[in-house]
């Protein structure tokens, strides 16, 4: 299924690179000499008999698998064929599914979980199997002996140590609506954010690091520390990028803009390349006008901020450390700049939340007219203090946080807002964004060929698939088939 790894909280619109997979795989290859086929068999176009007999033609020694929540019932599933191959494969799973629940995953003495950041891990299993460590001194790694077990917190790496991740690797073709030019690829220059926000799943990279972080805290309040890329890192990859022949980037990193004096010389020395790119970034960052042109001049096409809410107190009430007005003038600036701006509107991101509130965070992005408005709703996951909150307050359907699809589910019963609710207008956000006439016109406005407008049109079919749906089971907020909770 394509499910997206690169964020992990929905299958999405768009079929992302397994980045984080990719760099683990450069890593294990340059680190511990591993000879490595990444498989990705969406974006290969591969299905369930061809990835067996692959794996029949190849009978690999060791499955490594990033194991979002949503994709771990496949990636159990695949193991499982994997090892009636080769009975002898080590099954290896990284990621925020294993950190949360190893238990589901290392059922047998061949399957290991590497719980939080997992590089260093993954090479010291190797030591493991070689006869030259004791799986007991790896840090980090979860694994079976007697029941589960699991060694202890394994320190945070150094980021500029972290080779380029080498999308030679990559066999698969990807495209974004968010971006025009192809072939598009990915990057994430840092792991880490530096704020507090009590809602946030940062990119799935993070979120696996913040969960063993969280795990070790009674009360969870120190976050994991930023960590980027020099500039000169930064540049050379997008110099490899743009040598592999690629067009198009989306940069992942929670945020980009550290400091004027940094974007700018990144901006500056990557302009040459004529590559295309998107990027995250906070609204409040987004307010010096030759910063932004610098970004525009080296080829950034949009810019997202997590706007969330357009209300003031619900902004407070979740830790955003950000005010409407912030969001305003980053649009206004954006826009003078030559960069285009996408905002946010996250339902039930705070137990205030509230129709009223809902109604006028709608209306307020709708009058900023931009393109494109990211629509859906809070999934209190596991490594968030909302989640604390959910679960102290039973706000959960199911007593516990499900694997969900942002885009689409919700898990949970607000005190202003049910489940049913919140799905309702998730659907009118949506419709009224996309389906309006002034939305058409946009979207159609930049349909630059026809394999562009193949690409929007699989996007709206996916819309209108989820427009017409019926309530499912449980307030038809739970996506079928999950990894256990509770």
């Amino acid at each position: 299924m394509p499910i997206d790894r690169l964020y992990g909280c929905n299958f999405g619109y768009d079929y992302k690179p397994p980045m984080h997979l990719l760099q683990l795989a450069t890593f294990a290859r340059d680190r511990a000499g591993w000879d490595v086929r990444l498989l990705d068999c969406p974006a290969e176009g591969l299905d369930a008999r061809a990835f067996e007999r692959l794996a029949a033609a190849e009978r690999w020694d060791v499955s490594v698998s990033w194991s979002t929540y949503l994709s771990a019932e496949e990636d159990l599933h695949a193991a499982k064929v994997l090892r009636a191959i080769n009975p002898g494969m080590q099954n290896v799973f990284a990621a925020t599914a294993p950190t949360w629940k190893p238990e589901e995953f290392v059922t047998d003495a061949q399957r290991w979980a590497l719980l939080g950041e997992p590089e260093n891990t993954l090479v010291e299993l190797a030591e493991v199997w070689s006869g030259t460590r004791r799986r007991e001194t790896v840090d980090g790694l979860g694994y079976l002996d007697h029941g589960f077990k699991r060694g202890g917190f394994r320190d945070l790496l150094d980021v500029p140590g972290l080779p380029i991740p080498d999308r030679r690797l990559l066999k698969g073709t990807y495209r974004a609506n968010r971006l025009d030019k192809y072939p598009v690829t990915a990057a994430v220059f840092s792991r880490g954010c530096g704020f507090r926000c009590t809602f946030c799943t940062p990119n799935a990279v993070d979120q696996t690091i913040e969960l063993e972080f969280k795990r070790l805290q009674p009360t969870y309040k120190d976050r994991p520390p930023l960590r980027k890329r020099t500039v000169d890192q930064i540049v050379a990859e997008m110099e490899d990028i743009h040598a592999l022949g690629y067009r198009a980037v989306e940069i992942a990193d929670n945020v980009l803009t550290w400091g004027k004096t940094r974007t700018t010389e990144i901006c500056d020395r990557i302009a040459p390349l004529g590559l295309q790119w998107i990027a995250l970034a906070r609204a409040n960052m987004l307010h010096d006008v030759d910063m932004v042109r610098a970004m525009g001049r080296a080829g950034c096409k949009m810019v997202y901020m997590g706007s969330e809410s357009f209300d003031d107190g619900l902004l407070d009430d979740m830790a955003k450390d950000l005010k409407v007005k912030d969001v305003i003038k980053a649009v206004n600036v954006c826009r003078e700049a030559g960069v285009e701006p996408e905002v946010s509107v996250l339902m039930g991101a705070s137990p205030k939340e509230t129709w009223k509130t809902l109604f006028h965070s709608w209306r307020s992005a709708r009058q900023l007219g931009t393109r494109f408005v990211h629509f859906s709703v809070a999934l209190p996951s596991p490594s968030t203090e909302l989640y604390d909150q959910a679960k102290e307050n039973g706000w959960f359907i199911d007593g516990d946080f499900v694997p969900a699809d942002n885009s689409k589910d919700v898990i949970v019963n607000l005190p202003h807002l049910s489940a049913r609710e919140l799905r309702l207008a998730l659907k009118l956000a949506y419709a009224t964004q996309y389906l309006s006439p002034r939305g058409i016109r946009q979207q159609a406005a930049h349909v630059g060929s026809m394999t562009d407008l193949r690409h929007k049109a699989k996007s709206a079919v996916k819309l209108l698939r989820f427009l017409g749906e019926r309530d499912q089971a449980r307030n038809g907020n739970i996506a079928p088939g999950h990894v256990t909770a509770g």
